[in-house]
């Protein structure tokens, strides 16, 4: 607001025409705008205020929380540093295959291939008995029909010689069903061995993950506790550096270090000063009665 303005308000507001609440939201944007062009001001010049006395205080704790603002974020960039590490490690664990691994899946796939044989053998052999069952009865009938219709004796000998390498077949599909089956409880005897080795591994291998995880998170706490504290500094730092601004845009004129050191930034101190009157002005506005 000018003072133009102002005067030509103050005349509106005497005949009733008031705005108060315009006034009062000017005044607070007006502020939010003084206090950015303060700490603006003070971070860019609270470097060159040593030799001014008055400023001494703000001086040295803006080199104190500066110098500790840069330790914890120098420490901050180790920390990420170490838990990107960390987070590799833990992928790489994850995903790691060792070479025992490899041998034992191999292993895994060939048990299954010859167990995939085996089960198909033992359907077959099955398969075999039954037909065998069948042409047995077969032959046992055709015997007694032979033996009721008076059938000469060679007749009945030849079917009973076929009966006997029936038998004998038979027999043999047997033995050969009992050595399957052992070859499949060993296969999956074997299947099972692996299978706890395995889980053995993957045991092993989240147990290392685990160890990990637990650094990460102390990591993690300590990454908290450290952004925590370079907030802390850069909550100091700016107060402190709109304090400097502050008194440098009010005793621009007064002290004449204030002056050397602002010379060019006097644009600026200008508009920070007529700032200042307007939100004055609209304070006045606003309690005018």
């Amino acid at each position: 607001m000018t003072p133009t303005s102002y005067y030509i308000a103050l005349i509106a507001n005497s005949f009733g025409y008031e705005r108060r609440h315009k006034r009062l939201a000017d005044a607070s944007s007006e502020m939010a705008l003084l206090r950015e062009a303060e700490y603006q001001l003070g971070s860019t010049l609270w470097e060159k205020i040593e030799p001014i006395q008055e400023l001494s205080v703000e001086y040295w704790n803006l080199r104190k929380y500066i110098t500790e603002r840069d330790q914890q974020t120098e420490l901050l960039d180790k920390l990420n540093e170490k838990l990107s590490v960390l987070h590799e490690e833990r992928a790489e664990i994850l995903n790691e295959n060792t070479p025992e691994q490899d041998v034992l899946l191999e292993q895994r796939g060939e048990l299954l291939q010859n167990l995939e044989k085996l089960a198909y053998e033992k359907d077959q052999v099955i398969r075999r008995a039954k037909e065998i069952r069948r042409t047995h009865e077969g032959l046992l009938t055709k015997i007694e029909v032979l033996e009721r219709d008076g059938a000469p004796e060679s007749a009945v000998k030849e079917v009973n010689d076929a009966i006997d390498l029936l038998k004998q077949e038979f027999r043999d599909l047997k033995q050969k069903r009992e050595a399957i089956a052992e070859g499949l409880e060993a296969g999956d005897l074997k299947i099972d061995e692996i299978k706890k080795k395995m889980i053995s591994f993957k045991q092993e291998k989240r147990e290392r993950a685990a160890f990990v995880f637990q650094q990460m998170g102390v990591i993690n706490r300590e990454l908290s506790n450290v952004r925590s504290e370079i907030g802390n500094c850069e909550t100091h730092i700016r107060h402190l550096q709109a304090e400097v601004g502050r008194y440098i845009s009010r005793y621009n004129k007064r002290n004449p270090a204030c002056g050397e050191i602002a010379k060019l930034e006097r644009t600026m101190i200008e508009v920070m000063r007529m700032l200042r009157i307007s939100i004055v002005m609209n304070h006045r506005l606003a309690d005018f009665k």
